[in-house]
C-alpha cells in the first residue's frame, strides 16, 4: 500500500510543468491535444456519406427524400509515461539562490516527456505506410537536386489537390525539417518567385505562402541516441519526409483532422506532478506523469512526400 504522501499531487510544481514551453517542439501545433476521460475507449467516425448529394427535388404532394449517413467506430488506448528524479538534502543546501532546484528538476522531467511525445509523433506522422496518400521521390526528383526538372511548388499543389479531393479539406500545415526546408528555400522554383521581393533570406512564412498553406512547421529538436556511458550520438527527431495535412483549428473527436493527441485530462492538467519524501536516501522525489496516444484521425487529410533531400 503506498504511503499517503505518494498519492499527493504537487500543485506548485505541476504549474511549473504546465508553463514549461521549450523551443523547437511542434507537437502541440501539429497534433493538438484532445482531452479524453478514459484510458481506453471508442469514438465515432463519420463516413463520407455526409459529403453526398441526394436528390432534393420534391413533386407536389410527395414526401421529401430521406438522407442519412453511416457511422463506424475507432478505438484508442492511452499509454502512461512517467519519469522521476531525486533532489537530495545536500543538493538543496549547496544550491545557489539563483537555482530553483525543484522547479528545474520538474522542467527537466517534463522535457523528457515532451521529447518522448515528439519522437512517438514523428514515428506516426512520417511513416509513409500510415497514410492513404504519398509519393517517394527518386534521386532525380529530389528537391535538393535543384534543377528545372524538379519543382517543390508543383508537388505541393498536386498533393493539396489530392487531399482536397479525398477529404473535402485543404491542407493548412506542412512539416519540413531543416534538411527539407533548406532544400526548398534554395530551390530555383522558389528563389525565382521571390528574388525581387526578398533577396536576402527565405522564411517559413514565405514558403508557406508559395505553398498556399497557413503554416510551415520547422522542427528543430534533437536528441541523444547514445547509451549512457558510451558517448554522445546526436540525431534529429524529424527526417526529411515532408508532411502536408489539414489540422482542424478546433480539436475534438468529431472534427475532421489528420491527427490529434488523445490526452487524459487530470483535473485540468495534462501532467501530474508528484513529490514525496524518500528518507532512506535523504531526498525528495519528484515524478512527472502523462497519459496520451498520438492518433491518426483521418488518413485522407494528409499526404507524405518522402526523401526530398537525398
Amino acid at each position: 500500500m503506498p504511503r499517503s504522501s505518494q498519492l499527493h499531487r504537487n500543485k506548485p510544481l505541476e504549474n511549473v510543468s504546465i508553463a514549461y514551453k521549450p523551443m523547437g517542439y511542434i507537437g502541440d501545433e501539429l497534433s493538438p491535444k484532445v482531452s479524453v476521460e478514459n484510458e481506453t475507449d471508442t469514438y465515432y467516425v463519420y463516413s463520407k456519406d455526409t459529403m453526398g448529394l441526394p436528390e432534393t427535388i420534391r413533386a407536389d404532394g410527395a414526401e421529401s427524400n430521406r438522407a442519412n449517413f453511416n457511422l463506424s467506430t475507432a478505438s484508442y488506448t492511452l499509454e502512461e509515461h512517467s519519469i522521476h528524479d531525486d533532489v537530495t538534502d545536500r543538493q538543496k543546501r549547496n544550491a545557489d539562490k539563483a537555482i530553483r532546484i525543484e522547479a528545474d528538476t520538474t522542467e527537466f522531467l517534463t522535457d523528457i516527456i515532451l521529447r518522448r511525445r515528439e519522437v512517438d509523433l514523428q514515428s506516426v506522422v512520417q511513416t509513409v505506410s500510415n497514410w492513404a496518400n504519398s509519393v517517394s521521390l527518386t534521386a532525380a526528383a529530389a528537391w535538393s537536386l535543384n534543377t528545372t526538372t524538379t519543382n517543390p511548388i508543383q508537388q505541393i499543389d498536386s498533393a493539396s489537390s489530392i487531399i482536397n479531393l479525398n477529404s473535402g479539406k485543404r491542407p493548412n500545415v506542412a512539416v519540413l525539417n531543416e534538411l527539407a526546408f533548406n532544400a526548398a528555400k534554395e530551390h530555383t522554383s522558389i528563389v525565382e518567385r521571390i528574388k525581387y521581393t526578398s533577396p536576402d533570406s527565405v522564411t517559413p512564412a514565405m514558403i508557406a505562402k508559395l505553398f498556399n498553406i497557413e503554416k510551415i512547421l520547422k522542427p528543430e529538436v534533437v536528441y541523444n541516441t547514445g547509451n549512457e556511458g558510451t558517448g554522445d550520438s546526436m540525431s534529429r527527431i524529424w527526417n526529411d519526409n515532408v508532411f502536408l495535412a489539414y489540422i482542424a483549428p478546433v480539436t475534438g473527436l468529431k472534427k475532421v483532422s489528420a491527427i490529434g493527441t488523445l490526452w487524459q485530462n487530470n483535473a485540468g492538467s495534462p501532467y501530474v506532478v508528484k513529490k514525496w519524501r524518500e528518507e532512506k536516501i535523504s531526498a525528495d522525489r519528484i515524478e512527472v506523469n502523462a497519459m496520451f496516444q498520438n492518433k491518426i484521425i483521418s488518413s485522407d487529410c494528409a499526404y507524405i512526400i518522402a526523401d526530398v533531400s537525398q
